[in-house]
């Protein structure tokens, strides 16, 4: 019963604050533009190196694969992935500085700009929740600048070992799929397992945000309590987001596959205001 009030709150939240994810749309178009404009420079000396081995063309296979045979898929995944690092290795002398500006504008910036957004819709939400007050996307996030940014580093730190989980389940993956029955086995167990890790992950921010804007705490203290909290109601607030997990994939899924990808320009930053909701 809790889980599904829980749940039901944060889809009736998220229903009567429906206009933040037209304000997030353009933050986060704003910040896609940034990234283009940044990393393109940086990027184009490795899609030529890679066109030049072939590496692209091996990675249509590779989706290609997806389709005719799962098994192959996984053969020929780590096949390209061998092909690529060595690549990278070998040309590594050449490409280190635009390697460098790429993880820098495409992966670092875009992750902590995309981060700091959270940040500043929690805010807004908890003024209006706690207020009653109507503060402007804009404004407020110039305000929680330096506290949002704290936030998104402090993310950085606690989404290493997510990430570590999630390659190394792909890793095993790609070893034990080695037939179509194993494969598609496989696919299924992993897909479960990734959306548990998620889950975990999504658990662990549950009174994190929430804990800095109430007691105006550092993100290293409000790690802190948030994990103790987390502990304390582990499997209670674990189902519910599974449950939320299920909903943002299977939503997304879905208006991908029955828009054409055109539906993402809404599903997306809906999915920030939701989860910064729970």
């Amino acid at each position: 019963g809790g889980t599904f009030m829980s749940y039901k709150n944060t889809m009736k939240l998220f229903a009567s604050n429906f206009m933040l994810v037209w304000k997030q749309a353009l933050y986060l178009f704003i910040c896609f533009m940034i990234f283009i404009s940044c990393s393109y420079t940086t990027i184009t000396p490795i899609v030529n190196l890679l066109r030049e081995n072939n590496i692209i063309e091996e990675v249509k296979l590779v989706i290609d694969a997806v389709y005719y045979s799962p098994s192959a898929f996984a053969l020929e995944f780590s096949e390209v992935l061998k092909h690529l690092i060595n690549v990278i290795v070998s040309n590594f002398s050449n490409i280190w500085l635009s390697l460098t500006g790429f993880i820098l504008f495409g992966l670092l910036i875009p992750y902590v700009l995309t981060q700091m957004s959270f940040y500043n819709i929690s805010s807004i939400l908890y003024q209006k929740l706690s207020m009653n007050m109507n503060a402007n996307y804009i404004q407020n996030g110039l305000r929680v600048f330096k506290k949002s940014f704290g936030f998104a580093l402090a993310t950085i730190v606690t989404s290493a070992p997510f990430m570590f989980i999630i390659v190394l389940l792909f890793e095993i993956y790609l070893a034990l799929a080695n037939s179509t029955i194993t494969a598609i086995l496989g696919l299924a167990i992993l897909s479960a397992l990734l959306i548990i890790t998620i889950s975990i992950q999504i658990s662990f921010y549950t009174y994190f945000m929430g804990y800095m804007m109430e007691h105006d705490a550092n993100p290293l203290v409000s790690m802190g309590k948030s994990l103790i909290n987390v502990l304390r109601h582990f499997w209670k607030i674990l189902s519910q987001s599974v449950l939320l997990c299920l909903t943002i994939i299977f939503v997304n899924g879905f208006i991908t596959l029955f828009t054409f990808f055109s539906g993402l320009i809404v599903t997306i930053p809906a999915t920030f205001i939701v989860l910064s909701i729970y």
